[in-house]
């Protein structure tokens, strides 16, 4: 599947970088160059235009200066994403806007292909993680809203479609190495909104859940087939025998050879 290219927005005063950032080769980083300013005031006016994914801006500039622009854009444009390009005497600056909530902050002199490409990867994973974010606080005051109208009893609850999606995907591969970010990939959602909405939802974590349907399907083979413990662990996703002789013994307070006896 392909991914929508990232709209990038640059700002320098000094037309030199401005054509060396320009030159680079933007689809092959997953993005566009959508414009271009010499200075704050000038990219204010381009950010509400155009409201870019990415602003990559240096911090000192005339009019209006880099984090000042940072500060008014993060403020009125929340999702668009900044990465700073500073001098060596900008470093404090630099930190402050990182402490703001800028992604990141390049020297001029070393700022290379390599590292727009990590820019580039930075804001479309963020702006994927806010986008869930914001969508998981509109979706929970809705659902709030709505069973505070509801007279029915909370069994009447529907989870969504998504976390139905990863059970299932859990429950198919239950016998493979299983991670969250694997699984939010299929689900397509980033793995910070999934884990919150799977809690939310299921009433336990990911994990948690992992851990539960693992520990169950054990307990069945280990009662109902003559595998040996090592190979019930790797039935259910445990390849490492210890580790599973402890998570089984946690679970059930006995320790698999000790349950199969029985």
């Amino acid at each position: 599947m392909s991914l929508t290219p990232i709209s990038v927005l640059i700002i320098d005063d000094e037309l030199p970088l401005r054509q060396e950032l320009r030159s680079m080769p933007w689809p092959s980083f997953g993005a566009e160059l959508v414009g271009e300013a010499e200075n704050g005031e000038e990219a204010l006016e381009l950010c509400k235009a155009l409201e870019p994914d990415l602003v990559i801006s240096d911090i000192t500039m005339p009019i209006m200066d880099g984090l000042e622009l940072f500060r008014i854009v993060k403020k009125n444009f929340p999702l668009i994403q900044f990465v700073l390009l500073t001098c060596h005497s900008d470093f404090h600056y630099a930190q402050e806007a990182l402490k703001l909530g800028a992604l990141d902050y390049f020297t001029k002199l070393s700022f290379d292909e390599g590292d727009m490409k990590t820019a580039i990867e930075k804001a479309r994973a963020a702006i994927r993680r806010e986008t869930d974010l914001r969508d998981y606080e509109q979706e929970r005051t809705h659902r709030e809203l709505s069973n505070s109208q509801q007279t029915g009893t909370s069994d009447d609850r529907k989870i969504r479609k998504e976390v139905k999606l990863a059970q299932q995907i859990i429950v198919n591969k239950l016998g493979d190495p299983i991670t969250l970010t694997s699984v939010a990939d299929e689900v397509g959602l980033s793995s910070y909104y999934l884990s919150r909405l799977f809690r939310e939802e299921s009433g336990e974590s990911f994990n948690d859940y992992i851990t539960r349907l693992r520990m169950e399907k054990a307990v069945s083979l280990l009662q109902n087939t003559q595998l040996k413990v090592y190979e019930v662990a790797e039935q259910v996703g445990i390849p490492s025998y210890r580790y599973f002789s402890q998570l089984f013994r946690n679970w059930t307070g006995v320790a698999p050879t000790d349950y199969k006896k029985g």
